[in-house]
């Protein structure tokens, strides 16, 4: 069957000498794998580029249910980076998200919501002015979508976040759950959409903790590799 659908690429891996295994969260159905033969040859004329993390396109696949890969007939680039792909900044925050929603998007169900909320974002990242917050204010709406968006803010009487309740309290949680009250502080700014005001030390703690409650309340959330890098370039 063939299907008409948008997709974000996550990444690619080479198989044998010419061809790709991709990744990609389509519009239709979901994360599919597809198999593409040849697209790594003299050839090709460069078209593996299509397939680097963040890529967004217009595809027309080959869709059997229970096929481990998947095949395309057609794609191209449905938005052409202007800006994210050649700014070390907006590639660096590109690759980071890739790597985290990849990890927190599984299954071939289609989710209209998540998918245009991930391709408007991407295509807000190249289009305007980099934000040292753009990848903070992502993440936080990502948790929206994803259902573990943290309860309230920190106040006298709850001044502390607490990881495990996945909102604020007024007791101290137990390790390593137990987040202290300036960086709660810190972390309740962001949600309240104060993230711009951040300083940077501030911003290194608030992706700490967005990272450990991802961790905390996703299956199979692991060390995120392009961390570091991103530090470095915004260091």
């Amino acid at each position: 069957m063939l299907v008409n659908c948008q997709g974000i690429v996550f990444k690619s891996y080479k198989f044998q000498d010419t061809s790709l295994i991709v990744k990609i969260f389509t519009s239709s159905h979901g994360v599919q794998t597809f198999m593409v033969k040849g697209i790594r040859s003299v050839k090709a004329n460069g078209k593996a580029s299509l397939f680097q993390p963040g890529v967004l396109l217009d595809m027309i696949m080959y869709y059997q249910e229970n096929k481990n890969f998947k095949g395309l007939r057609e794609y191209r680039a449905s938005h052409l980076y202007s800006s994210s792909l050649f700014d070390i900044r907006k590639s660096s925050v590109l690759i980071f998200l890739m790597e985290i929603i990849e990890l927190c998007i599984h299954g071939e169900e289609s989710n209209d919501a998540m998918f245009d909320f991930v391709y408007s974002a991407l295509v807000k990242l190249d289009k305007e002015e980099f934000r040292a917050v753009f990848h903070i204010e992502f993440l936080l709406e990502l948790m929206q979508h994803l259902g573990i968006y943290p309860n309230g803010h920190a106040r006298d009487l709850n001044p502390y976040f607490s990881i495990k309740e996945g909102g604020f309290v007024n007791h101290k949680s137990s390790f390593p759950y137990e987040i202290n009250t300036e960086d709660s502080a810190s972390f309740s700014k962001a949600l309240e959409g104060r993230a711009e005001a951040m300083l940077k030390k501030e911003r290194k703690v608030v992706m700490d903790i967005i990272l450990r409650y991802f961790s905390y309340h996703l299956d199979n959330f692991g060390e995120i590799k392009s961390l570091k890098v991103l530090e470095s370039v915004l260091s």
